[in-house]
C-alpha cells in the first residue's frame, strides 16, 4: 500500500504547528497557483505546476483538520512500519543467502587446506553478522555433525597458522591459537553431550596437548592467556600422558627458575605414576631424591 507523504509535499517536519502548516501552504499555493504561474512555462511545465498546486490543497486539506491529521498519521506510521518490515525482511535474507554461499566456499577451503582463505572468510564472516547485529553459529548452515566437523577444520587452520613461521606478528600467530584452543574445548564440551565424532576425539585432545604444552615454553609463555593445570585434567588423558605432561611442564619452570612450581607440579606427576620414566634429571635438579631413586 501507498500514501503519499503530505508533510514532504508542504516540506514541513511532522510535529508541525498548525501555524506551520497554514504558513507552508500559502507560500506552496502562491508559487504553484494557475493564476501565478508564469505565462512563458511550456505545457508540460503547467501542468506540472497544476498537479502540485493540487497536491499541496489535498495536503493542506487533510494537516490542518486535527482529526484528519491524526487518521492520516496512524495509517501513514502502519504502513512506513510495514515498509521497514519489509526492508529488514529482505535484507535479512539476503544475508542468510551471502552467508550460505560464504560457509560452502569457507567449508572446500579449509578440507582443501587453503588455511589462510578460509579463516579470512571466517573471520569476515562474523564481522558481517556483527554489523547486522545478528547472531552467528555454524548449526545454522549445517546438520549438526556437519557443523563440528567444520569447526574442528577451523580449529586446524587457526593452529597450523598460529605454528607457522609465516609474515603475522607474534602476538597475531598467539592470538591464532588460542582461538584454536577455544574451539578444540568446545568440541570435547560438545562431545561429551552428544556424542557424534570419537573417531577424531583423540587427534582433538592430541592437539589440545600440544598447544598446552606451548603455553608453556619460552615463546608461549610470556604471550598466551594463563593456562591452569585444570585444562590438562579436564582432556582425561591416561595416568601415564598426564604425568608426562607434567614432567613436561616442570621441566619449563626449572628452565626460568621457579623452582617451587617446579616442584609441585613434578609432584603431581609422581602421584600419578610413580615410576616416572626420564624424571632422573629433574630429580636430581630439584633435589627430589626419594622421586629421583625411585625412578
Amino acid at each position: 500500500m501507498q500514501i503519499t507523504n503530505y508533510y514532504q509535499i508542504l516540506n514541513i517536519g511532522r510535529n508541525a504547528t498548525i501555524s506551520e502548516i497554514k504558513q507552508a501552504f500559502r507560500k506552496l499555493a502562491k508559487k504553484y497557483h494557475p493564476d501565478k504561474v508564469d505565462i512563458n512555462y511550456n505545457h508540460e511545465q503547467t501542468e506540472n505546476a497544476k498537479q502540485m498546486f493540487r497536491e499541496v490543497c489535498n495536503a493542506y486539506h487533510v494537516l490542518h483538520d486535527v482529526q484528519r491529521k491524526a487518521e492520516y498519521d496512524r495509517i501513514l506510521q502502519n504502513i512506513e512500519r510495514n515498509q521497514q518490515a519489509k526492508r529488514t525482511y529482505y535484507d535479512k535474507h539476503d544475508g542468510i543467502n551471502q552467508n550460505y554461499s560464504t560457509m560452502e566456499i569457507l567449508f572446500q577451503a579449509l578440507l582443501h587446506q587453503n588455511y589462510e582463505i578460509g579463516i579470512t572468510m571466517y573471520e569476515q564472516l562474523f564481522e558481517r553478522c556483527d554489523k547486522r547485529g545478528s547472531k552467528w553459529c555454524i548449526d545454522d548452515f549445517f546438520n549438526y555433525e556437519d557443523s563440528r566437523d567444520c569447526e574442528f577444520l577451523i580449529a586446524e587452520a587457526y593452529q597450523n597458522l598460529g605454528f607457522s613461521n609465516g609474515s603475522s606478528s607474534a602476538s597475531e600467530r598467539h592470538r591464532k591459537l588460542e582461538l584454536a584452543m577455544h574451539i578444540y574445548e568446545s568440541l570435547l564440551s560438545a562431545e561429551g553431550k552428544r556424542p557424534c565424532f570419537k573417531h577424531f576425539i583423540k587427534e582433538v585432545k592430541d592437539r589440545l596437548k600440544r598447544i598446552y604444552l606451548y603455553h608453556f615454553s619460552s615463546e608461549g609463555y610470556q604471550q598466551m592467556v594463563h593456562i591452569p593445570l585444570s585444562k590438562i585434567q579436564d582432556l582425561e588423558l591416561s595416568k601415564r600422558e598426564t604425568a608426562w605432561m607434567y614432567k613436561k611442564i616442570a621441566e619449563f619452570y626449572v628452565e626460568i627458575d621457579l623452582f617451587p612450581h617446579a616442584r609441585q607440579v613434578l609432584h603431581m606427576a609422581f602421584e600419578l605414576q610413580p615410576n616416572l620414566a626420564g624424571a632422573k634429571k629433574i630429580c636430581k635438579t630439584l633435589n627430589l631424591i626419594n622421586q629421583c631413586s625411585a625412578t
